[in-house]
């Protein structure tokens, strides 16, 4: 039954542009599944994170393209020296995170992490403060050497992103599962190829494809602002035809009607004159069937539209842009890195330097505590493989 559906989010980088045209679709033709669990790894936990937190979606999604556009700016694009994904991420919750959000989400919101010194798969729901909240997503989104040197630590435990163990958490037989990547997913892309190859990752089906291959590549290089954009109305379609096939879309009156069911307990007399006016499937409720034929010709609201505009204006306007749409200019982009990117080195480190001159000794001391353990959890590894060995001999 629709009032049991959990929705569950697959990391996926930048491609979290995707999960935001879900998320539209979700909150405007069925706002009554977001009132249940929403669990998610990596991107996908900052996106079930702003649906439970009723988060501004056309503001956040601003958010993400002053993201994407500092990343494109740089001489290695998202991998240079001066980009540091994390302080981005970190600006953007604290500016959109309400101070009560994990108030909202503890016991709705289950992030995916990884623990470094084991790498199992560990599911967090519980969160004390908004600091707290705030930690376990970093940690939820810290990817080695992309993200940084040293994983952030979680109630004292240090975490990495949970797409290296779960990339995809499933709570339960009710869960939809949300991907950009085309596969076994219940919303995901449908591309058309007949491939018969899948193979899963971290949890996460996914066809060995053309397209996926392509996607793949655009994890962690965020390409131009309209491929982007057609990423994300892809979600909303994608969103909008399952809730089509599950024949979950339904008019205000019905939907009030579930979200009563969900939220509270009812008295029984209540209950039982709910149940003779409601039917579950909707069939002769001549508002839902139109409702659903009006959603047959949906489109993403202003607000994303307009930010999704503005972005692709802001990428081909001005000097600049226009100098580097040309082959000539991005080879010799291409062939001064040589010489730019030591000098962006250097800058990076020296600014990292300044901002970790008070810290620096305790932060040389982590570092080595964090390699020892790492050296003796692999020592141990070893050595009941070898005692393994020996006993088989």
């Amino acid at each position: 039954m629709a009032t049991k559906m959990n929705l569950s989010f697959a990391g996926c980088g930048f491609l979290g542009i995707y999960h935001v045209g879900v998320a539209v679709c979700f909150k405007k033709y069925a706002p009554h599944l977001l009132l249940h669990r929403i669990s998610g790894a990596s991107a996908g936990a900052l996106a079930a994170c702003c649906l439970l937190c009723d988060m501004p979606l056309g503001e956040m999604t601003s958010d993400f393209f002053r993201v994407v556009n500092e990343a494109r700016s740089h001489s290695l694009g998202p991998f240079s020296p001066r980009f540091n994904i994390q302080t981005c991420l970190l600006e953007g919750l604290q500016k959109f995170l309400p101070a009560d959000a994990h108030e909202r989400v503890n016991g709705k919101l289950h992030i995916s992490l990884t623990r470094v010194y084991d790498g199992k798969n560990v599911i967090v729901s519980q969160f004390h403060s908004r600091e707290d909240l705030l930690q376990a997503l970093l940690c939820a989104c810290f990817i080695p050497v992309f993200s940084g040197i040293l994983p952030p630590r979680f109630h004292g435990v240090r975490y990495m992103d949970g797409a290296f163990s779960d990339n995809l958490p499933t709570l339960d037989e009710n869960t939809v599962t949300v991907s950009p990547f085309c596969g076994e997913s219940d919303i995901c892309p449908r591309d058309n190829s007949s491939q018969m190859f899948h193979v899963n990752w971290a949890n996460t089906s996914i066809e060995l494809s053309k397209q996926n291959m392509n996607r793949f590549g655009r994890i962690l290089f965020p390409p131009r602002p309209e491929i982007l954009s057609s990423f994300c109305q892809q979600g909303f379609d994608d969103a909008l035809n399952f809730l089509h096939r599950n024949n979950l879309i339904s008019c205000t009156r019905c939907l009030s009607v579930q979200s009563t069911f969900c939220v509270s307990e009812q008295p029984k007399q209540l209950e039982e004159q709910l149940l003779e006016e409601y039917d579950p499937e909707c069939s002769e409720c001549k508002d839902c069937n139109e409702h659903r034929q009006n959603a047959l010709d949906g489109s993403m609201p202003d607000t994303v539209l307009t930010v999704f505009q503005t972005a692709v204006d802001q990428a081909n306007k001005g000097l600049m842009n226009w100098v580097f749409k040309h082959r000539g200019a991005r080879l010799l982009k291409a062939l001064s890195l040589p010489a730019t990117l030591p000098a962006d080195i250097v800058c990076a480190t020296l600014t990292k330097l300044m901002v970790a001159t008070p810290t620096i000794g305790s932060g040389l001391w982590s570092v080595s505590k964090f390699a020892l353990k790492t050296l003796n959890a692999m020592l141990i590894r070893v050595r009941r493989g070898q005692q393994i060995a020996a006993k088989i001999q």
